[in-house]
């Protein structure tokens, strides 16, 4: 590189520079041109001496409509400050226009003499675009405003609100409403609408997303119109939301035919929830207003045990449970939810504008969790709890037959293994049909068992949060896949999981575990184990020990497929699979092979054994994560370094070793992330998991990253970060 710059050197060099470079006196409104450089001549057409004449009357070459634009530039770089920045359009050498962007300061001043500096460019491609740009967002805004529709967009950092509408003659006008938050006047929107109102902007405002929400505006005369409004809010630069824009619909008719419908519907006269005929019609009413982006969920609800407890305990006693359960759920959903009791101890609830599958999952849980009842009658304990069954919005049915048949039957599925809990219908596909769809899979074929079930089981295990809920989702996965006729999972109390885990295909009820049957299903397989210390299929029972045969005749068990989990040479339970009837468990060696390599991945999660101790053994085998369509990084919080990537990683980012720090191998970094979501795992809870919304420079493209453990220790541990690129959904 030259350490030396001659003058000579350095004056050629500006002269060849793409850009104008501008020096100019002002005096009593005159320009006189000091210096000009080639550049500029250039990039307009011009020769040099045809160049000095356009200066000399510059006013002439600027398009007239742009003029006030120039001389208010003039007087800004006059002022103390002496800064401009601006943009016109002038006349080229051969007679075309072109758009210049002027940047430019006041060098000095002597009396009414003033030097001025500036640099010219040439935007004439940029504005172009912006044009057509805004050509197009003016066709959409004609389009919407047609449909009866406002346009909302508010600025978070000006804490400016625009509100975009048409006049009686179908003119578009803009309300503009500054210090809209700062000045928030609440008498606007119907009371009891605000809070509802104000927590969706919070939310929209702390990340980007998407939401939906019907709300009342009072008029002048003290009533009220109905509207919805379809919010998105948009990241900027800065790397936080700056924009919320969307579009608010009159609804007035269609919330005046439902507010009718209630009217005429009686509600439930002992719960108040809506009763069956009203609860059908909101939720249909709800699908057909929802849209194909839209995710909702039907959660059917059905108490345990309640007949028992009514005819006992009479029915009094009963109803106050059926209110109390009524109260429950009012709490817990929220306004633009619909809840409803569809029987004597059935509630039904359809909870509208999902961010993901989870939120339904998670309500799910909190359902069977405060929904439980522990009565008495003349010393005889009465457990009260409930079964609890949930289908998805569009996946499982766009009607409320569709839905309604799925959540009954995963209501059935919870019933027959036990009651007291909760069920996506066919959760695990499910999650992986929503995870693909996300990131633009062929959705005709996600729901179909013949996908690499690899695949979807290490998924289930990296996405699901739970563990437990993870392997209850793998095991019904397989018993479907394999057409077995129960499966369960069963380890003693070391293992971080329930005692046992189950699932068994309809007709095949599992009955719910006594603490005399769980100890002799342990029993039985620590039994097993002695005989059987690897994975075993037993076909012919009358081969094994006495305890076995009599534990086979006792549960009706004509095959088994057992696969003993160790942990030091110990042994911690076992993952068994069995058929009960006179047909012989008969598996391809294909799919014995699958069966092998998902063993080993659910013990690997059971026993919470790191990944990368057995990796050579673990991946050679399975190779799920190279077969995994997402990029996969295995990395030492404590270090940041990356010990292991899969192969897609390797395929879309060259750079990215093992050994890299992660910081500077995928965010070009010198210092670890602020906000790096290893930092989000716990390292007391070994089953912790945490999803974000993160750029990844290495890929150049936004990923929905999750972080788990594989290794949870409190030094020297290993996280796994399973990322799917949502470059197209988050721009969308």
């Amino acid at each position: 590189m030259a350490t030396d710059l001659s003058i000579e050197n350095f004056g050629s060099m500006i002269d060849n520079v793409i850009a104008g470079i501008c020096f100019f006196e002002y005096e009593n409104g005159n320009f006189t041109p000091i210096y000009i450089n080639e550049g500029f001549f250039r990039m307009l057409g011009y020769s040099r001496i045809q160049g000095m004449k356009y200066l000399e009357r510059i006013d002439l070459s600027i398009i007239p409509e742009d003029l006030p634009t120039f001389y208010q530039a003039i007087e800004d770089v006059l002022k103390d400050d002496g800064v401009v920045d601006t943009e016109f359009r002038t006349v080229t050498g051969s007679g075309g226009l072109r758009w210049v962007h002027v940047r430019g300061n006041l060098y000095a001043r002597e009396g009414k003499k003033y030097t001025i500096v500036s640099i010219i460019e040439d935007v004439t491609e940029r504005k172009t675009v912006e044009e057509e740009l805004k050509r197009q967002a003016e066709r959409l805004h004609i389009l919407s405003e047609a449909e009866g529709e406002k346009i909302i967009d508010y600025n978070v950092k000006t804490d400016v609100m625009t509100i975009r509408d048409t006049d009686e003659y179908g003119m578009a006008k803009d309300n503009i409403l500054n210090k809209y938050l700062a000045k928030f006047d609440d008498k606007t929107i119907f009371e009891e609408d605000v809070a509802y109102y104000r927590a969706v902007l919070d939310g929209l405002m702390r990340s980007p997303k998407h939401d939906t929400i019907e709300f009342r505006i009072k008029r002048f005369d003290e009533d009220f119109t109905w509207y919805q409004i379809n919010l998105t809010s948009l990241l900027g630069a800065e790397g936080y939301v700056t924009r919320i824009v969307g579009r608010m619909i009159n609804i007035h008719e269609r919330k005046m035919r439902e507010m009718d419908l209630l009217l005429r519907a009686e509600k439930d006269a002992l719960t108040g929830l809506y009763n069956q005929g009203a609860t059908e019609q909101l939720i249909r009413s709800a699908i057909e207003g929802s849209s194909e982006n839209d995710l909702s969920a039907m959660i059917l609800i059905d108490l345990d045990n309640f007949k028992e407890a009514n005819d006992l305990l009479g029915h009094a006693n009963g109803d106050q449970l059926l209110e109390q359960t009524a109260g429950l759920l009012n709490d817990m959903f929220k306004g633009g939810d619909v809840i409803g009791r569809i029987g004597g101890d059935e509630f039904l609830v359809y909870m509208r504008n999902l961010n993901t599958i989870s939120d339904a999952d998670e309500m799910a849980g909190d359902i069977v969790k405060k929904v439980k009842y522990d009565l008495d009658f003349e010393g005889q304990p009465i457990h009260v709890t409930c079964s609890v069954g949930v289908a998805v919005y569009p996946y499982h049915g766009e009607t409320y037959e569709a839905l309604f048949e799925k959540a009954d039957r995963a209501v059935y599925t919870v019933k027959a293994n036990g009651k007291e809990g909760y069920r996506v219908y066919h959760a695990a596909t499910t999650t992986i049909y929503h995870a693909n769809r996300k990131v633009g899979y062929d959705m005709s074929k996600t729901l179909d068992y013949e996908r690499n079930i690899e695949d979807q089981v290490m998924q289930i295990l990296f996405e699901d949060r739970v563990l437990e809920s993870a392997l209850r989702s793998s095991i019904e996965l397989m018993t479907a896949k394999y057409q077995f006729h129960r499966g369960y999972i069963c380890g003693n109390d070391s293992l971080p999981i329930s005692r046992t885990i189950q699932f068994s295909l309809k007709g095949y009820a599992t009955g719910k575990e006594s603490d005399e049957h769980y100890e002799m299903k342990r029993t039985v397989n620590e039994i097993f184990y002695a005989f059987f210390p690897s994975v075993t299929m037993i076909h012919d029972y009358d081969l094994v020990a006495e305890e076995m045969r009599e534990y086979f005749r006792a549960e009706g068990i004509k095959s088994m497929l057992y696969y003993p989990l160790t942990s030091k040479g110990e042994f911690q339970g076992a993952i068994v699979f069995e058929n009960h009837e006179d047909v012989q468990m008969e598996l391809k060696k294909s799919e014995m092979e699958e069966i092998r390599s998902l063993f080993r991945l659910m013990e690997a999660n059971i026993l919470q054994i790191g990944l990368m101790d057995r990796l050579q053994n673990f991946v050679a085998q399975v190779a799920i994560f190279d077969n995994l369509d997402s990029y996969i990084y295995v990395v030492n919080p404590d270090t940041h370094e990356i010990t292991f990537i899969n192969k897609k990683v390797v395929m879309s980012s060259p750079d990215v070793k093992i050994g890299d720090i992660c910081y500077k191998a995928l965010q070009n970094r010198e210092t670890p992330c602020e906000n790096c979501i290893l930092r989000n795992l716990d390292k007391a809870d070994a089953h912790c998991r945490c999803t974000e919304e993160i750029f990844n420079f290495s890929l150049r493209s936004w990923t929905r990253s999750s972080a788990s453990w594989l290794e949870c220790r409190e030094e020297g541990g290993l996280a796994l970060i399973n990322s799917f690129d949502i470059s197209e959904y988050f721009m969308g």
